[in-house]
């Protein structure tokens, strides 16, 4: 915070501005070690003293403290308060003096003491779980370098006069960082909580800066993920303090850290706060600052420490170019842009590193320089340019050795951990912004390897490439990983980079990156590059590779040797030379000399190199040198024997078929340089006598194991039995040790041990094996149990102790046999020293125990013993056997006796059974015998009893299950008259069948039985095959239906294995249909109106059983115009047929009244139909009648008159109009009639399906609030999109092994509002969309005939023709394996693993749309052939970075935060740049809605809710059928009514005029 002059108390920059409303904020440090925030809002200009204090106290009242015990604060004494620059408030606060923008901080004195530690000053919330979650590869050195990071992009912000040092202090418990950087303090903007604070790095925002410019880019923005401060500190130990000053501060700001304090706040859902403080900075920091600021990172409890060494070269290698900088083309001095020190060393000074000793190490001719550009034009690319330096240096062979060998020497002798060789030495290193990345040891890039295979040249090109390190330098468009040691394998820039071969790549994926490559400020293609690439490896080969002399006699050409790897040459090298003599610094080496070879000569001892700890002694025998005799050789090696080998044992030039061989076999190879180095002397022969006798001495002799009685000095735990016989179940030895003893001490192992004896070599190796022989010593099969190869070791400061450790063996003395320990060594010279020892174990009879098998002569594990009432045992085997499972033989029994108990009930018994023994007399066998009992129902329903063998000799008893025998018998339950009671469509709610064996006992829970029904149904989906339950029952109640008519019979059957074993028929109760009051006849086109019928039994009794929605009569009649569909609800026995219409023409009619579900009880009614006619009758002036009904008989004396209708003659006209008008009211009367009954019935039959539609609905919005639910109605919805090829999938279930599904229906939303939206974003194609994994999958959809047009007869076209409806339209396939996948992190402490994308902090902002698609557990496992799921591709894929927002309004002020658009959830969408979707939709096709807690529900109910829905439709589809009706029913009733009335008006006004005087009438009638 920066002072602004010395009449200001501000602690920061203050600036007047013009606001109406000023808030202050404060922290105050209180002097019992807290802190407290403050806020002020319009205080006014100044405040007193004790009003502040006040706010102060009030403050501290409402916000409870954490911790324990505290002082108090002596608030009545004399309290003031302190600026930073201890300046004393004791009157008034002058708030002018104060910042309104940032915290301004405040001391608060009470006269009893300061701390200068503060409680909760510093708060660090933000996502405190990446302190759990370190990247993979985080190490000790990485956490390392992300704090020197830290300290070197401070440094660059210093001005030029300011000194740039960094030095760091290490030792056992502390590591201590200082950098002279521009330092921290309490203000907002450079807050030393930001250091603390996961993810708020203030360098990142400079990374910008890092692109472009000069190689080697030295431009150390290298913040990216925020890991360098808290995460850093806390990987590298348990506390951490930082202290940090800026020049404009006088004070040291500090922040605390401790691991276990921030783990457990960070499992909590409190703020995340640390301790701090504020002191004076020291004489020493003052002294390394001159500048005044500084930062200084002090953490201890170290987790693991690095020396002082090894930490000086990894620095050096890391940060190379800003310790010593060498590429300034104005000076030949080396620049020091940065002032490294650890533990007081300057890093200039170091030369033991890698980079130095592979600098030192190339040729002084021109680099092979080449400047790249990337630059890419992809929208998911989070850089659209990136920088590389790429320089090749050329490392020749000198003196016959490569210079590449000579560094990875230099790096072995320095303990550096290379394990490197010539061929796997890393031809690639890559610095960013001048840091090493120290895991990038790549192979190299393509356009370093030769193209050509074949050739003299082209070996020698392939050789000399060999000789080539590429130095790559990258400006800051290249993205490291997470722990920065290596490019990010998944950018895009790395990956072009690894493709460098000037214009093309064979990595697709890198096809949007443009690749400009320059060399001497030419642009050159990729012929020109490899052109000039070995142009310059050729030069480099002829100016500065220096070949060796070869050996001094003719020597031995061997082609293309087979054993390379074992020579130590390359696997390029087509041909070695072998020589018996090399000349070499004055002297000739010839094959039999003996060598005395110094310590530190490196040697391949088989396929490893060694580093000589000793001397070592060897017999010269062959030089070998790579290529012909004038070519530049890699390397010429001495093969050597070892003094302690045989002669046989040495190299051996053999005659092979084609050519000649050199076998190896244990001799040793030396590079020629150890000669030019001194590290090497031939000895004389009395020398080297002197020495093999010493060794013959101290060669190998024997083997002793050293037992309790021996090793009483080794405390040997439980080791190698004495006795040689002893019983399983010893214990189970620890260890076992065992030395080796030289030829002067095979005599002296029979006492206790002499350490003077014990051979000591840590090259010889012993091997133990432990062999079971589980019959006798002769047992022909040994089973190894165990084997182990040990170096020697010490214990008890005794050396040469070879200890086995058997912890890992839980068998040894727990089976009976034979126990043999081999002790072997393989010495030196190829002879092999054993040692054996056997121990017997018989078993233990203390511990004897019983087995049943129901398979003779085997164990009981292979057979279970089982035993059932009814079918004979052909055989029990009993075993006894101790704990350990070893048998123990039977003496000669003869017979048995075998009881079954329980407890102490008798339950069965066999005696006198015939019994036999194995040829081992391990087994007893009994044969044949048979159990008969009916107590089992006692132990039902576990059927768990104590068999007992009576023996002679001998008696043991073993659990095993007793169980009843087959079903053989069945009672049921005839509680009720069935015969009397049952009627069709009853449902029998007392059958129920109890089950028996053929002794009476009820058969095990879980027997199935066939089920048989005639005239029955069974009310639920099971099936004929029902189960016995715990009580012995099959329970059918509520379970059989009647169906067959009344009067007809029904059966039940039962069978077990298609034998019948019940049998029972069942009387249906007997009913009749009959008629009441039915006219004998009718008259033609009237109504038979109020027809009753009744149903009564076989007493005449009405059936008052028949009434409800069940039970309907229907009517069918051939001559009767009846209403379509028409049903008569039966009430109590009784129906009542309001009218039924007549025939206009006479006759006889005949119609049928039937139950309508069950046609069999019916009754037939005819009823004779006559005509009323209208004829004369006699007036005062005629004979004849006017009119009259016709009787049945014809006669003419019962003439009924028509409703008292008499017309005279002069009327007969106005009759016979009057008549027809009645007849055609009648007959509209009774279509009128007609539609009202089909309307009622039409009306009836509706009101019952709504009723159904809303249980269905109710039914399946329970079921669909599981994820199977939701997903049953949007998977119906799709299927209504007739013609997709979505549809079809879902109709067919056409998926193959890698079609994933549909879009919509693979992932769900919690809320309604985010679905729509979601959806109508996407489209209905997209929500439509076929998912697969790979193309192969998408090929099989489809095939097109040779002019292109699809194959409609393959694929998904011929799933659709089977459906008849053929796809008409395009559809999309998405596959997830050609997706290219988002490649950040994943939030995987979530079970929905989302995304880790960075959080907008806008207003209204709900989330991503890719994190707001949950995915249930089995959408959870699909992955790609990559490992990346469906939310990294599909979705990723879908919706990109769309964010979400609460309201339109929110999401136009975040458009400057949008990259992949936005919607909201009240209607707005906003597709990519400027893109507006306007409107209004409802999709048809959404993702199903479901909550988050639902997802892991099984999916059982999905048929069945599939079924429900389908149910549903189909009534409603039934219901709009029925309203069409009703409404067509209704229109056609409303034309009869205006028709009657029509024809009602006109026959009125016929009677009007009849009714006149005589005259008047037949004048207005003929009108």
């Amino acid at each position: 915070m920066a002072s602004r002059g010395s009449g200001k108390w501000a602690l920061v920059e203050h600036r007047h501005h013009s606001r109406a409303s000023r808030v202050y904020r404060f922290q105050i440090l209180l002097p019992n070690g807290t802190s407290t925030g403050l806020t002020l809002k319009d205080p006014g200009e100044e405040m007193p003293l004790h009003d502040f204090l006040n706010h102060i106290r009030t403050e501290l009242e409402n916000v409870p403290m954490d911790g324990g015990e505290r002082r108090g604060i002596d608030w009545s004494g004399d309290v003031y308060l302190e600026d930073l620059l201890d300046r004393k408030i004791d009157k008034k606060v002058q708030f002018s003096d104060f910042a309104t923008k940032n915290t301004n901080i405040l001391r608060l004195q009470d006269g009893e003491g300061f701390v200068r530690t503060f409680e909760n000053m510093w708060d660090l919330t933000p996502p405190t779980e990446l302190l759990q979650e370190l990247p993979a590869e985080y190490s000790t050195e990485s956490a390392l370098a992300d704090l020197v990071d830290n300290s070197l992009q401070a440094l660059w912000s210093n001005d030029k006069k300011d000194r740039k040092l960094i030095r760091i202090t290490i030792d056992q418990e502390k590591i201590v960082i200082f950098d002279t950087g521009r330092g921290m303090d309490g203000s907002d903007e450079n807050s030393i909580s930001k250091w603390g604070t996961i993810g708020s790095s203030n360098h990142r925002v400079f990374r910008a800066k890092g692109i472009g410019g000069e190689a080697p880019y030295l431009v150390p923005f290298f913040g990216m993920f925020g890991y360098g401060g808290t995460i850093a500190s806390m990987h590298l130990g348990r506390r951490a303090i930082v202290s940090s000053k800026t020049k404009e501060s006088r004070k040291v700001f500090t922040l605390h850290l401790s691991r276990e304090a921030l783990l457990e706040k960070s499992s909590s859902k409190l703020s995340w706060k640390t301790a701090g403080g504020i002191r004076d900075p020291s004489k020493e920091e003052l002294t390394l600052s001159p500048h005044q600021s500084f930062t200084q990172v002090e953490i201890q409890g170290l987790n693991r420490y690095l020396g002082a060494a090894k930490l000086q070269r990894f620095l050096k290698d890391i940060y190379f170019p800003y310790i010593q900088y060498d590429e300034d083309n104005g000076s030949m001095n080396t620049r020091r842009l940065v002032q490294f020190e650890v533990n007081g060393v300057d890093l200039a000074e170091i030369l033991e590193n890698e980079v130095t000793i592979t600098n030192l190490h190339s040729c002084a001719g021109p680099d092979f320089i080449l400047d790249v550009t990337f630059s890419c034009t992809s929208t998911t690319s989070a850089n659209s340019q990136a920088h590389a330096r790429v320089k090749c240096v050329y490392f020749p062979i000198v003196k016959g050795k490569e210079s590449i060998d000579s560094i990875l020497e230099m790096l072995r002798e320095n303990a550096s951990g290379v394990k490197e060789n010539f061929d796997k030495f890393s031809r690639v290193s890559i610095r960013r912004l001048g840091r090493l990345l120290p895991d990038a040891r790549w192979g190299p890039l393509p356009f370093m390897e030769p193209k050509q295979s074949k050739g003299k040249k082209a070996e020698l090109l392939k050789r000399c490439c060999k000789r080539v390190k590429c130095f790559v330098e990258t400006d800051a468009g290249f993205h490291p990983t997470l722990s920065k040691t290596d490019l990010a394998q998944h950018d895009l820039f790395t990956k072009a980079l690894r493709c460098l071969d000037g214009s093309s790549r064979s990595d697709s994926s890198v096809e949007d990156v443009n690749v400009d490559v320059h060399r001497v400020g030419r642009s050159l293609s990729c012929t020109q590059l490899e052109k000039q690439y070995h142009n310059w490896i050729n030069n480099m080969h002829v100016k500065y590779d220096v070949e060796i002399d070869g050996g001094d006699n003719d020597h031995t050409v061997i082609i293309n040797p087979s054993n390379k790897e074992r020579l130590g040459i390359s696997e390029d090298v087509e041909v070695i030379r072998v020589y018996t003599s090399v000349s070499r610094k004055g002297k000739t080496w010839k094959r039999g000399d003996h060598l005395k070879i110094q310590p530190g000569v490196v040697a391949r001892m088989k396929s490893n190199f060694h580093s000589l700890k000793s001397i070592f002694y060897a017999t010269l025998e062959y030089v070998v040198g790579e290529g012909l005799a004038g070519d530049i050789c890699a390397q010429m090696n001495l093969f050597s024997r070892s003094i302690e080998c045989s002669d046989n044992q040495g190299c051996l030039l053999e005659e092979g078929p084609d050519s000649m061989r050199l076998n190896i076999q244990e001799s040793v190879s030396f590079p020629i340089s150890m000669i030019d180095n001194d590290k090497c002397h031939t000895m004389e022969d009395d020398s080297w006598r002197q020495i093999r006798r010493k060794k013959k001495e101290k060669a190998p002799a024997c083997i002793e194991i050293l037992r309790n009685l021996q090793g009483n000095d080794l405390a040997i735990e439980r080791g190698l039995p004495i006795e040689q016989v002893i019983m399983a179940g010893y214990k189970n030895p620890h260890e076992f040790i065992a030395v080796i003893l030289p030829q002067p001490a095979t005599t002296c192992s029979t006492s206790l041990l002499d350490k003077r004896y014990i051979l000591k070599d840590d090259e010889i190796e012993m091997e133990m094996e432990i062999n079971h022989l589980p019959g006798s010593k002769d047992h022909l099969r040994a089973n190894r149990i165990y084997r182990k190869l040990k170096k020697p070791s010490s214990r008890d400061s005794i050396n040469g102790l070879y200890i086995f450790q058997l912890s890992e063996v839980s068998s040894i003395f727990t089976k009976s046999g034979v126990y043999q320990f081999i002790f072997s060594v393989r010495c030196k010279d190829s002879s092999i020293i054993k040692h054996e020892t056997e121990i017997t174990v018989r078993p233990n009879s203390n511990t004897r125990c019983w087995q049943l098998s129901s398979v003779a002569d085997c164990s009981a594990d292979n057979a279970v013993v089982d035993i059932r009432l009814g079918i004979p045992v052909r055989c029990l085997a009993a075993r006894s056997h101790d704990l350990y499972g070893n048998g123990i033989p039977f003496l000669d029994v003869h017979k048995a006796v075998i009881t079954i108990l329980d407890g102490d009930d008798f339950l069965a018994q066999v005696e006198d059974i015939e019994v036999e023994l194995s040829s081992d007399s391990l087994t007893l066998n009994i044969r044949d015998f048979l159990f008969k009992t009916s107590k089992l129902d006692i132990i039902r329903p576990k059927y768990e009893a104590m068999l007992k063998i009576s023996l002679s000799d001998n008696e043991f008893s073993h659990p095993c299950p007793f169980m009843p025998g087959f079903p053989s018998t069945i009672n049921m339950d005839m509680s009720l008259a069935w015969e009397k009671n049952l009627t069709p469509g009853e449902v029998i709610d007392d059958a129920l069948l109890e089950v028996f064996d053929h002794c009476g006992n009820h058969v095990e829970e879980g027997t199935e039985l066939i089920v048989r029904i005639i005239g029955l149904s069974f009310v639920d989906k099971h099936g004929p095959v029902r189960k016995v339950n715990s009580e012995g029952f099959v329970d059918l109640r509520g379970l059989l239906r009647v169906i067959n008519g009344f009067g007809s019979q029904a059966c039940l059957k039962i069978f077990r294995h298609k034998k019948e074993i019940f049998a029972r028929t069942f009387q249906i109760a007997i009913r009749n249909l009959k008629a009441v009051k039915v006219p004998q006849s009718c008259q033609a086109g009237t109504l038979l109106e109020n027809i009753i019928f009744e149903v009564s039994d076989s007493d005449g009794l009405i059936d008052e059983s028949i009434h409800g929605p069940l039970h309907t009569l229907s009517i069918r009649s051939n001559e009767l115009k009846l209403v379509e569909g028409a049903q008569y609800a039966f009430e109590r026995g009784r129906c009542i047929v309001s009218h039924v219409p007549v025939p206009r023409e006479p006759g006889r009619v005949t119609f049928v009244a039937y139950h309508t579900h069950f046609s069999d009880l019916e009754t037939t009614i005819q009823i004779p139909v006559y005509t009323l006619d209208l004829v004369p009758v006699k007036g005062e002036n005629e004979s004849e009648p006017i009119c009259s009904y016709p009787t049945s008989s014809g006669s003419s004396q019962n003439t009924i008159p028509p409703s008292q209708l008499v017309l005279s003659q002069s009327n007969s006209l106005a009759a016979n109009i009057m008549g027809k008008f009645s007849d055609e009211i009648r007959e509209i009367d009774a279509e009128i009639c007609s539609q009202e009954v089909l309307i009622k019935a039409f009306d009836s039959r509706k009101r019952a399906l709504e009723n159904d539609i809303v249980d269905l609905q109710d039914e399946i919005s329970h079921t669909a609030g599981s994820a199977s639910g939701a997903k049953e109605l949007t998977r119906h919805k799709i299927e209504e999109n007739v013609g997709t090829a979505a549809a079809v999938l879902c109709s067919r279930q056409w998926f193959r092994d890698d079609v994933v599904g549909i879009v919509a229906l693979l992932g769900t939303v919690a809320d309604r509002k985010m679905s729509m939206m979601l959806s109508v974003y996407l489209g209905e194609d997209n929500m439509l969309a076929v998912v697969c994994k790979t193309l192969a999958a998408a090929n099989y959809f489809e095939k097109y005939d040779a002019d292109g047009s699809v194959d409609v007869h393959f694929g998904i076209h011929q799933e659709a023709a089977n459906l008849g409806v053929p796809i008409r339209k395009r559809f999309p396939i998405i596959c997830l394996d050609a997706i290219r996948p988002y490649t950040g992190g994943l939030h995987l402490h979530t079970k929905q693993k989302p995304l880790a994308l960075p959080f907008p902090h806008s207003k209204g902002f709900k989330g991503f749309a890719v994190n707001m698609i949950n995915l249930s557990p089995e959408s959870l496992k699909i992955s790609t052939k990559n490992g990346y799921g469906l939310r990294e591709t599909l979705f990723y894929r879908l919706f990109g970075e769309l964010q979400v927002y609460e309201t339109r309004d929110d999401m136009w002020q975040a458009i400057p935060h949008l990259k992949n658009g936005a919607v909201s959830l009240d209607g707005g969408i906003i597709k990519g740049d400027g893109l507006l979707i306007l409107g209004y939709s409802d999709p048809e096709v959404t993702f199903p809605v479901v909550p988050r807690a639902a997802l892991d529900v099984e999916e059982d109910d999905s048929e069945y809710v599939c079924t429900r829905i389908k149910t549903m439709h189909a009534q409603m589809d039934v219901v709009k059928t029925l309203e069409n009706r009703i409404k067509a029913a209704e229109e056609q009733r409303q034309k009869l009514v205006m028709e009657r009335n029509e024809k009602k008006r006109k026959f009125d006004e016929i009677s009007e005029v009849l009714s006149q005087p005589s005259g008047s009438g037949d004048h207005q009638l003929y009108q």
